[in-house]
């Protein structure tokens, strides 16, 4: 690829970032937010649980919006959206205040998030797809490698209102580059009601095998955030910048996994490939489980089955939204919209059961919610007999 391409996908890595900096950022203050906002740990972790569910609503919209009226016009109004919030968010003096402007932020960001995916459709060429959303996906998780780390230090020297700050001004650099760099419209053929290419892909029992097995094991990386810290920091007793350096640890993984996978696709196909990655991710969660059943307290097990749950999120992402966009190529916002909208959703509702069933004393809640969202994605390619002669 043409060394141009590379920085459009530089940009595109960026925008998909907007959903994992916008919670990884902020992770290891929560604690600490906790304090200064006089709430309790479920309420702040709460905060996460919300901007899930915005992410989830607004991907449902932006998606298909933009498959009618252009993609730069509806990512252009996303991302102001997103600001607008960040800044609320520096603002907040409470709880209460927090929750509704990360509500706001996530509406904005969301569009961040699918749009981008959709411009891989649009800007590529069909055996590029895959590579280059596993491309997106590494460096998107450099970033998000950095952003613990970053948050955990803004927190000590400046207060967890810098994070906030900070989002604003890498949001608002983004939006700039959208402006240079992203062209104003895309040839089409017809643009077709949104109704009718949601109707289509809800239809098509393939497209949710894809959809679960994507949003499986991402609702179960969100169990893990949602807990981790007060794991980690509370009850074996991390530092906030040691868990920094272990949720970084985490990062690593899906880097190293991404890029394997960008190395196996010269051999196999994406679809071959997303089937053993969430073989992975279900033996990995059960595992995560069994040391939880046995009380093995020791942290050097919880990280190791972490780290392999964790680190092949990305790949399968990659492989799932790659396999999709393949199947519904005339309709990439509206699937990709409905795909990522899964993906936080699921997100939410692992957040929310993680939350309601944490103690305090015990990772149980964490890993019970990890076994089963790696065994919904592992199950989802093998149950469709559609996929049977699928690649």
């Amino acid at each position: 690829m043409k060394s141009k391409n590379y920085t459009l996908i530089g940009l595109l890595g960026a925008l998909v970032a907007f959903g994992p900096l916008s919670i990884d950022m902020y992770l290891s203050s929560l604690p600490q937010m906790s304090v200064d906002l006089a709430s309790s740990a479920q309420q702040i972790q709460k905060t996460i649980t919300v901007f899930l569910v915005g992410f989830s609503i607004g991907m449902l919209f932006y998606g298909p919006l933009s498959d009618i009226y252009g993609r730069k016009k509806i990512l252009i109004i996303g991302i102001s959206i997103y600001i607008f919030a960040s800044i609320g968010c520096t603002l907040s003096e409470s709880v209460e205040q927090l929750t509704l402007f990360r509500f706001l932020q996530a509406l904005g960001g969301a569009s961040a998030s699918v749009i981008s995916r959709a411009l891989v459709k649009d800007l590529f060429e069909q055996n590029h797809i895959p590579k280059v959303l596993s491309l997106m996906h590494i460096i998107t998780m450099i970033a998000t490698l950095i952003a613990p780390t970053l948050g955990g230090l803004l927190t000590q020297y400046f207060g967890w209102n810098a994070i906030f700050k900070l989002l604003s001004l890498f949001s608002a650099s983004i939006l700039l580059g959208v402006f240079l760099s992203i062209p104003n419209e895309f040839p089409k053929n017809s643009r077709p009601h949104f109704i009718k290419n949601y109707i289509a892909v809800i239809k098509d029992s393939r497209a949710w095998s894809f959809i679960f097995a994507l949003s499986g094991t991402f609702a179960g990386m969100f169990a893990y955030i949602t807990a981790s810290s007060f794991i980690f920091v509370d009850q074996i007793g991390f530092s906030q910048l040691q868990y920094a350096f272990l949720f970084g640890f985490n990062i690593t993984g899906i880097i190293i996994f991404t890029i394997l996978n960008t190395y196996f696709l010269r051999k196999y196909s994406s679809y071959k490939l997303l089937k053993a990655f969430t073989l992975v991710a279900c033996i990995s969660g059960f595992y995560l489980l069994l040391i939880s059943l046995l009380n093995f307290h020791h942290p050097f097990y919880l990280i190791i089955g972490l780290l392999m749950f964790v680190g092949v999120t990305g790949a399968i992402g990659a492989n799932a939204i790659a396999n999709l966009l393949n199947i519904f190529s005339q309709a990439a916002g509206t699937v990709s919209g409905l795909a990522v909208s899964f993906q936080f959703g699921f997100g939410a509702l692992a957040s929310y059961f993680t939350v309601l069933l944490y103690r305090p004393d015990s990772s149980l809640a964490m890993t019970l919610i990890m076994a089963i969202c790696g065994f919904i994605s592992f199950l989802s390619l093998r149950i469709n007999k559609q996929l049977k002669n699928y690649l």
